[in-house]
């Protein structure tokens, strides 16, 4: 096999694997002998249908639809069924131990890139903030309406009160999704 083929075949077959819902949606269609319809999916999967079948278009290759509207396999998607299967077999525990290393160390990479980044928002606000607030004093002195300054002043001390606290919500689904947006930008590969 040709090495640029080989390479895009691990790559779209890694891309493919690389997600918890497409995961299941290969287990379910794998766990069925004659193929599974769309709406069987949906309902033990519980997403709405846009999720699913954005899911179903980047398993394409892996999938196949038949002639009764039934998802099975491909032999890429066997093989690559396969190769998920063989990965959590018969775990001892050296295994386990490395492989509660490799996602510490990986855990441990992701939660500075999280914290540099919100420190960096973070410090961004607060100049905003300073900003606005000393921009509206200034003003103030030159004749603005002190009850509209105070307002504008109070709406970006709120405004930057919901900045920080949706921040914060953010920071806590982030680790997943920086991870996906630094491997998608080809800077993040973790080897272990």
């Amino acid at each position: 096999m040709a090495g640029q083929l080989r390479e895009d075949i691990e790559e779209v077959a890694l891309q493919a694997l690389g997600h918890r819902e497409r995961r299941n949606i290969l287990e379910i269609i794998a766990s069925s002998g004659d193929g599974v319809l769309y709406s069987d999916i949906l309902h033990e999967l519980g997403m709405n249908t846009g999720k699913l079948n954005y899911h179903l278009k980047l398993l394409e290759g892996m999938i196949e639809k038949d002639d009764s509207r039934r998802y099975r396999l491909t032999d890429l998607g066997r093989r690559a069924f396969r190769l998920l299967k063989g990965l959590t077999e018969d775990f001892d525990e050296e295994s386990v131990q490395r492989f509660s290393s490799m996602k510490l160390r990986r855990d441990e990479f992701v939660e500075g890139v999280v914290h540099w980044y919100f420190n960096l928002v973070l410090v961004g606000l607060f100049t905003f903030l300073l900003g606005v607030v000393s921009l509206v004093a200034m003003s103030m002195r030159g004749g603005l309406d002190p009850l509209l300054g105070y307002g504008v002043i109070g709406g970006t001390l709120v405004m930057g009160v919901l900045v920080s606290w949706w921040l914060n919500k953010v920071k806590r689904e982030a680790p997943d999704r920086i991870v996906g947006f630094l491997q998608r930008l080809g800077l993040y590969r973790y080897r272990g």
